[in-house]
């Protein structure tokens, strides 16, 4: 049951205009101040039937106050419910885009690795189709680069093994 602004503000207008009427037809009616006091305190049960309304106005507006602050409560509580679970898939999005940055570095360093271990055979495919003299300068470089690449396959094979691990550890 609601009842409007509207409603209340025409009540009220209601009856402050008939309480102005009896009061101006009280004074032009009665002749003086002693039969104006009698009838006025003929109003006297008036008087406490609206103060009795007054209060049960006031009862009902306390009823309806705790029965708003109940629905805050509620609603306070499904907030908080929605906001868990908002942080629940934040985190998980989180954890998503940290293996997700994970994967794209191991993609970069095996990139990395087999562009330069095919740079190093073409070098050593070319220098190992030459023939060389015992003190040419060729050789230490060339020695080098077979170092690199060892290293390289040793990087490439460690890199296996963690891609591996974190397989095994995802299933």
């Amino acid at each position: 049951m609601i009842i409007s602004t509207r409603t209340i503000a025409s009540v009220a207008a209601g009856i402050v205009l008939l309480w102005a009427g009896i009061a101006i037809a009280a004074y032009f009616v009665l002749p003086d101040w002693a039969s104006r006091g009698q009838f006025g305190d003929v109003f006297g049960a008036v008087n406490s039937l609206f103060s009795g309304l007054a209060f049960s106005g006031l009862i009902f507006a306390i009823l309806l106050q705790r029965e708003d602050l109940e629905l805050q409560r509620q609603e306070l509580t499904l907030t908080r419910q929605e906001l868990s679970r908002s942080a629940a898939a934040q985190e998980q999005s989180e954890a998503s885009l940290r293996a997700q940055a994970e994967s794209a570095a191991s993609s970069a360093r095996l990139s990395t690795i087999n562009f330069l271990l095919d740079h190093y055979k073409l070098e050593l495919k070319a220098m190992r189709g030459m023939a060389y003299t015992g003190n040419d300068p060729r050789l230490p470089r060339m020695h080098e680069f077979e170092e690199r690449e060892a290293r390289l396959l040793q990087q490439l094979d460690n890199l296996y093994r963690e891609v591996i691990k974190d397989e095994q550890r995802v299933n």
